[in-house]
């Protein structure tokens, strides 16, 4: 279940059950905040199936009738505020941890990767698994697998059919599944990666066109967890194995205690989900940009045979290849409204007073639409990244303050490393049509389920 899908959840349990206490407070602190901003008038049941079915058509028109702060109501979840101001966002990433809570917004991920998520954290107890995360996905430590990345790209593209249609969405969302499984476990040819792998195939890869997918891989979790707790106690008597794993099996807790299995396969869930589908989708919309921007093509295939990188940590400074990487995300960014924060105190953003039981909510995708920070927002732009770069509330498609998303230097080497192995064997042939209207998939934001590409083989590889 979605955040949007608990919405539409709670509008219906608020609609019949008005007398509810929480219902009460939250209509309270609505119209004080009515006082002040404005938003759509529909009932909370309209408002939430807007937000579900034409997301990026009601963000628009919520900025364009109401302005870049937005009081939204999705029923017994309280008072929504959708943020498309940076200035206001900025203050929102500042927000001492303790001020707000996001477990509640990312509810809809309980069931697939457990109670202990980081994603299902807060305060004290989400910074202490960030830190014993993070260091895991450091650049240094990433470029260490970077050949291992290339080689399941390249396994996985030379199956491509030639000269015909086909969506590679299914191929991505393989491709970087299989590498968040190299880097948990060190390897792709034991029994317990095996598992995942065929796990992944049969319930999530062959479906790429909503959240799912991932439903069906939750229900095989008593025998993922029951592998992943023999592999914890295994890498605990053979603290050499490579992969994640063997840290976090090693590692402790605030008290000096080896963290629990549950911690340890909580986590490895969060990554085998939240680190797949994003750069997979991310994939997928730069082989749309590249496919229906001959010019972009062309100074990319240019600069990365001109530039012929001797080293992957060359291949990150690619100049324009970081520029498609950026505007890619910039165009429709995959998380296009990072967790919501659910204020546990009151606090004043840009001369305005939210109450306790208000979540804020960031909206990526408004921010980077704005003409005023970038000009043509319509128009996909590499050239607007090179030599320039923006504030953090300006541009932040992995989200911002504590809440960032650990996983972003996986997922611009993931995204680099694969463009570059798929223009050295492919020519993408330019497609004369129209950019496509993006769709849910769960939370983010992907490319249609029809959308395709024509791939064909490099005269000069």
């Amino acid at each position: 279940m979605t955040f949007v899908a608990t919405a539409r959840v709670s509008v219906g349990r608020a609609e019949s059950r008005k007398e509810e206490v929480g219902a009460t407070m939250a209509a309270a602190h609505s119209q004080e905040l009515v006082r002040h901003l404005s938003g759509p008038s529909e009932p909370a049941s309209e408002q939430v199936r807007r937000y579900i079915e034409t997301p990026v058509a009601f963000w628009e028109s919520c900025v364009r009738d109401y302005g870049p702060i937005v009081l939204l109501d999705f029923g017994s979840l309280g008072p929504v505020v959708l943020f498309a101001d940076p200035q206001a966002i900025r203050d929102i990433f500042r927000l001492n941890p303790e001020a707000f809570e996001c477990s509640s917004y990312n509810e809809h991920y309980r069931y697939v990767m457990g109670d202990l998520s980081i994603l299902l954290q807060d305060g004290m107890m989400h910074g202490r698994s960030r830190r014993l995360v993070a260091p895991m996905f450091r650049h240094d430590e990433l470029l260490l697998s970077a050949t291992a990345i290339r080689e399941i790209v390249q396994s996985k593209i030379e199956l491509w059919p030639s000269c015909r249609p086909f969506n590679p969405r299914p191929t991505l969302h393989e491709i970087t599944f299989r590498v968040i499984v190299k880097l948990l476990l060190g390897d792709l040819t034991s029994e317990s990666s095996a598992l995942l792998l065929l796990a992944h195939r049969q319930s999530v890869a062959s479906q790429t066109g909503s959240w799912g997918p991932w439903r069906n891989f939750s229900r095989l979790q008593p025998q993922i967890r029951e592998t992943l707790a023999a592999e914890v106690r295994k890498r605990r008597a053979h603290p050499e194995s490579p992969g994640f794993l063997t840290r976090l099996a090693l590692a402790q807790d605030g008290d000096g205690a080896p963290l629990s299995d549950e911690l340890c396969e909580d986590h490895v869930l969060t990554m085998l989900v939240a680190g797949v589908d994003t750069t997979a989708i991310s994939l997928a919309w730069a082989l749309h940009w590249l496919c229906r921007e001959p010019e972009v093509q062309a100074r990319l295939i240019a600069e990365l045979t001109e530039f012929s990188p001797r080293s992957d940590k060359m291949l990150l400074s690619a100049p324009y290849l970081d520029a498609l990487y950026w505007e890619t995300l910039r165009m429709y960014p995959i998380v296009p409204t990072p967790s919501g924060r659910k204020l546990a105190q009151e606090v004043t953003l840009s001369g305005l007073t939210f109450h306790r039981g208000t979540t804020l909510v960031p909206c990526t995708y408004l921010v980077h639409r704005r003409e005023d920070i970038y000009p043509e927002s319509h128009r996909f732009r590499p050239e607007r990244f090179l030599g320039r770069r923006f504030e953090a509330y300006e541009y932040f498609p992995f989200g911002g303050g504590v809440r960032s998303c650990v996983g972003e230097h996986l997922a611009q080497l993931e995204f680099k490393i694969a463009i570059q192995a798929i223009l050295k064997r492919w020519d993408l042939k330019i497609i004369a049509s129209p950019p496509l209207t993006p769709v849910r998939h769960g939370t983010l934001l992907a490319p249609p389920d029809d959308s395709t590409v024509v791939v064909l083989p490099r005269r000069t590889v």
